[in-house]
């Protein structure tokens, strides 16, 4: 296909390729002309063509420059719109805090029990937070508990305090293989996608903190930060919990939930090459080429990898710019997985570490909605408002072998 074919048209394209062809013919006869010359005649059309080609290599350029500013005009427009929108919300939101009356706006609140829309009351209603406060919320979260943090998991995250229901479907990557035909044989049935696993379900978190009825009146934008940090840290203390061990009925489907224990470690309050070996092959192949596959340990286990050397003596961590790497995979510490206890004997599933590829574990949740009371006893009378999150979550480890080949495994400490 010609260049030109991104800029011009069908017809446009076909008349440039002609034209190159019957000018590279010209060409071609001049070198095998002895003289290596052509006549009048043929040299007149080589110029005609060389002309015209010129005319269409410049309608190009101009349509390229054409279609590029067009598209930054639009992108340009769509950004203002965009940035007009958040700062309207974020006055909002800083009117909001400070107990002054909004404007009605029209939100879904989809609380347990509850699915219906309603209008905010402002104070009383409550507000969802604005990106840049969500943002924040985000930061606390992934530094209490790493299977909240995008780059460790798969997170979903929705732009408003609603959580529709998702669908994921998948392929067993460890057994899917091409096969050889012949020429003959005629194409067969493709392997449609199982439907393994669907996001339908909702919990709602809620997490208080206490202000004085002044705390928005200085420095917007660093206590919007402080407040927002504070309420993911609080918000991963619970949520991360349920990440880890939720059964799925009455909370989300944590990473441990159905997931049998793949090994036990050989020593107790030891941990060998042997034991680390044993995990990392229990994980098929092409899940620990994933770039998503990852160590979790809690940290009394993390302690004893720390501790733990090969045959010569050396760390069997490792760290490469300032990651620590545990053949060759990254090491996350999750506070949530079960603490060690050597008086229990063989520990429970994870109380060794969990490994594979990460990324199958999908979260989905809400942006967090705001509300802001303050005739509750013991506040009004002091000057200090109460400032309630709510946010949404469900979780599941996506796992479309059904437990045949699964893409992440549960170690026990002995």
């Amino acid at each position: 296909m010609s260049k030109l074919a991104v800029f011009l048209p069908r017809d446009l394209e076909v008349r440039s390729n002609l034209l190159m062809a019957e000018l590279d013919s010209l060409t071609a006869k001049a070198d095998t002309a002895k003289d290596r010359t052509l006549t009048r005649a043929e040299s007149k059309r080589a110029d005609a063509l060389i002309a015209e080609l010129a005319t269409i290599r410049q309608s190009a350029r101009y349509s390229a420059e054409t279609r590029s500013a067009r598209v930054e005009a639009v992108q340009q427009e769509f950004a203002a719109a965009q940035y007009a929108q958040r700062a309207a919300h974020t006055a909002a939101f800083k009117a909001f805090l400070r107990g002054q009356e909004i404007t009605h706006e029209l939100r879904a609140n989809l609380l347990a029990g509850t699915n219906t829309i309603t209008y905010t009351e402002g104070p009383q209603g409550g507000i969802s937070v604005p990106v840049g406060f969500q943002e924040a919320i985000t930061r606390g979260l992934a530094a209490v508990d790493p299977l909240l943090d995008a780059n460790v998991s798969t997170v979903i995250q929705e732009d408003d305090f609603s959580l529709q229901p998702r669908v994921l479907p998948g392929w067993d990557l460890s057994r899917v293989q091409a096969v050889k035909v012949g020429e003959a044989v005629q194409q067969g049935t493709n392997v449609v996608p199982p439907v393994t696993q669907k996001l339908v379900n909702k919990w709602t978190y809620r997490l208080s903190l206490g202000a004085s009825l002044e705390f928005e009146e200085d420095q917007f934008q660093s206590t919007m930060e402080t407040m927002g940090l504070a309420f993911g840290i609080g918000f991963a203390r619970g949520i991360g919990i349920d990440t880890i061990s939720g059964n799925g009925s009455d909370a989300p489907s944590g990473i441990l939930n159905g997931l049998p224990t793949s090994y036990t470690t050989t020593n107790s309050g030891k941990v060998v090459l042997d034991d680390i070996t044993s995990v990392y092959f229990s994980v098929n192949s092409i899940y620990r080429k994933m770039p998503k596959c990852a160590w979790l340990f809690s940290d009394a286990s993390y302690q004893q990898v720390r501790n733990a050397v090969d045959g010569n003596g050396r760390p069997l961590i490792n760290v490469v710019d300032d990651r620590e790497l545990l053949m060759g995979k990254p090491i996350y510490v999750s506070p949530s997985l079960p603490a060690y206890n050597p008086s229990l004997g063989t520990q429970a599933a994870g109380s060794f570490c969990v490994f594979g590829n990460i990324g199958q574990y999908i979260i989905h949740n809400s942006a967090m909605f705001l509300r802001r009371r303050t005739q509750l006893p013991g506040y009004v009378e002091a000057g200090l408002c109460l400032f309630t999150g709510l946010e949404m979550v469900d979780a599941v480890l996506h796992d479309p072998t059904n437990g045949a080949m699964p893409p992440v495994v549960a170690a026990a400490l002995q």
